[in-house]
């Protein structure tokens, strides 16, 4: 059974460095990666535990070559929350390359998209704003993909986007 296991590390350049592991007792833990978030901003656990179907070790490290993971972050001050959905694949050659890639995460290219979608009940719907990140990592070799969702203002998604070109993800 895999359980989660979140271990947070001194800040690091004005940013809170948070290793997101999984694990089970046969195959041990592996690092799905370190997500760097502000330190005004704090992470929890999401309403499921990861899911791994798959780890690899590379550089001396067991990764989630082939997993998911939810959780939300959040800002107690503003009362801003986000959830954030991690989703890893493994990373073929052939897709190495990601088309007008927008920006850097972690010193790779990587595609931005932004989209809204109406949640809620039919007699009380509001918008939800997605951000998704999608990149791949030749040295672990897997696709990351994390969505950021949730009403928080703008200035909250850019702050998570500023954060996340800190990524570790190798």
């Amino acid at each position: 059974m895999l359980c989660g296991r979140l271990a947070r590390e001194a800040k690091i350049e004005t940013l809170e460095k948070h290793d997101i592991y999984a694990g089970n007792n046969i195959f041990g833990e592996a690092l799905f990666l370190r997500l760097p978030l502000p330190p005004s901003w704090e992470l929890a656990p999401g309403v499921s535990r990861p899911e791994v179907s798959a780890t690899h070790e590379r550089r001396s490290r067991s990764w989630v070559v082939s997993g998911s993971a939810w959780f939300v972050v959040h800002q107690p001050e503003q009362k801003w929350a986000l959830e954030l959905a991690l989703h890893l694949r493994p990373w073929r050659k052939s897709t190495a390359q990601l088309e007008g890639g927008e920006i850097s995460i972690a010193g790779h290219p990587a595609r931005l998209a932004w989209r809204t979608r109406r949640r809620g009940l039919p007699w009380n719907r509001h918008d939800v704003t997605f951000m998704t990140i999608d990149f791949a990592c030749p040295l672990s070799e897997r696709r990351i993909q994390l969505e950021f969702s949730g009403w928080c203002p703008e200035i909250g998604f850019q702050e998570m986007l500023q954060a996340m070109r800190e990524l570790s993800c190798h």
